[in-house]
């Protein structure tokens, strides 16, 4: 007897909390989900999972002017055991204040008016969150992604002092 109120008390509440949304507009609340399923993931080779990329030591004459830069210095990422066709891979981290697309640098940094450009193969700048180039999978599912990176100053008389800054990356299958 106990059970049968209390699937009435559930249907009851169910019943208010159904009526109550009824009063929302149609269309107020949009969900929008997506996403993909593959039979494959690609692995990042262990030597890349924590890249250190070292950028350099540069004197501030360098980056005197807004938009200065260094000189670029390569790195890859290698991946291993994708599925057939391509891959691209999508860099995040904290976006710099004067310039989004540039990743700003992290906070144990000190020096000030200094970014970090990453850019693609072609050393094309390459923002944050945009896709790289696509590079193809090999028939053994691998695949090397040439990469640069090197300071760039977002404001003129940039300050000196460590200038570090933190990324991850999304792999793309294409």
């Amino acid at each position: 007897m106990k059970s049968v109120y209390m699937c009435l008390a559930v249907l009851a509440v169910t019943a208010m909390s159904h009526s109550a949304r009824a009063d929302n507009a149609l269309g107020a609340v949009n969900i929008e989900l997506s996403g993909n399923v593959v039979d494959y993931s690609c692995v990042v080779e262990a030597s890349d999972s924590d890249k250190a990329v070292e950028l350099g030591r540069w004197a501030t004459k360098q980056l005197r002017n807004a938009g200065s830069t260094t000189s670029v210095i390569p790195f890859t990422l290698s991946l291993t055991g994708c599925p057939p066709g391509s891959a691209s891979i999508t860099f995040a981290g904290k976006a710099d204040d004067d310039d989004p697309a540039l990743l700003g640098l992290n906070g144990t940094s000190n020096a000030t008016r200094v970014a970090v450009e990453i850019r693609d193969a072609d050393r094309s700048r390459l923002p944050l969150q945009q896709a790289s180039r696509e590079v193809a999978v090999d028939a053994l599912g691998n695949a090397t992604l040439q990469f640069y990176a090197n300071y760039i100053a977002t404001a003129d008389n940039p300050q000196p002092g460590k200038a570090d800054a933190d990324a991850t990356f999304m792999i793309n299958y294409n």
